[in-house]
């Protein structure tokens, strides 16, 4: 079904609620007991939520909001995945969907006002989870963007209507009681230095990714953790890259490399 939308784009825009209505809730019933039954069902299910919202988004604004908070809720689930491939298309799916409320003037405020803190929440509780170190990017990504759109005052509507302050003072409170509670041996210094710098450092997705890891590095010395996996992402990179070099020297040198293990061009 993915295929299907990756290829017609949106020309099937129209289409989409009827195919939720028919493939949707069955298939997310299949594989939302846990994380392992029905690995092919689970991945795919994921790749048609990509597809839609990278070609047919206005269909996400179509659906009813029941179904669209479930749409919601699958995404927030898939990048809290336990396969790494899924976890990683639950952490695309968010950002673009989050670029394409973006656009949207008439549903983003109401989006933003039900939908902005929890999605908040969900990502601080990933960032912060040891199994998900691999993600630390896409977080970083996520997260600048985030902070960003309020610092910039993209989001018009109180974020808490029952108080309704300045919203980048309520986020900044917001996220500094969630991290209190979560880690309460924090110092308040601790929290406010790393809040403060979530909203100066958001156009600087590098700078902003290191931010947060050497605010997870100050968590886990305290819980006397090893802190060595905050950098699997640049291992990974560094290995493919010593990898690719490898093989880059290898197919210098004649008779090294089997002939299928030499491109075709090679071979002309």
């Amino acid at each position: 079904m993915a295929t299907i939308v990756n290829k017609l784009g949106g020309h099937i825009t129209s289409e989409i609620p009827q195919i939720f209505d028919a493939v949707f809730e069955c298939t997310l019933n299949m594989i939302n007991k846990d994380f392992e039954e029905y690995p092919e069902h689970r991945t795919n299910f994921f790749y048609l939520l990509q597809a839609v919202n990278s070609h047919c988004f206005p269909a996400f604004l179509a659906i009813p909001p029941a179904q669209f908070k479930l749409v919601l809720d699958s995404i927030i689930w898939a990048f809290k995945h336990t396969m790494r491939n899924v976890a990683d298309t639950g952490l695309q799916i968010l950002y673009t969907l989050l670029q394409n409320v973006a656009q949207e003037e008439a549903a983003a405020q109401s989006f933003y006002q039900t939908y902005f803190c929890d999605i908040l929440q969900h990502i601080f509780s990933v960032v912060t989870d040891t199994s998900h170190t691999a993600g630390l990017t896409m977080h970083a990504s996520i997260l600048a963007y985030m902070f960003n759109l309020v610092e910039e005052g993209k989001i018009s509507v109180a974020l808490n209507p029952s108080n309704p302050v300045n919203n980048q003072g309520f986020i900044q409170e917001y996220v500094a009681n969630l991290l209190k509670t979560a880690f309460p041996h924090l110092q308040d210094a601790q929290v406010k230095v790393f809040v403060t710098g979530l909203f100066s450092l958001n156009q600087d997705i590098p700078a902003f990714k290191e931010h947060l890891r050497d605010f997870l590095v100050q968590i886990k010395e305290f819980a006397g953790e090893d802190s060595t996996d905050l950098f699997l992402e640049e291992r990974e990179a560094s290995l493919r890259l010593a990898q690719e070099e490898k093989h880059k020297l290898q197919m210098s040198v004649p008779g090294i490399l089997n002939p299928h293990e030499i491109p075709e061009e090679m071979c002309d």
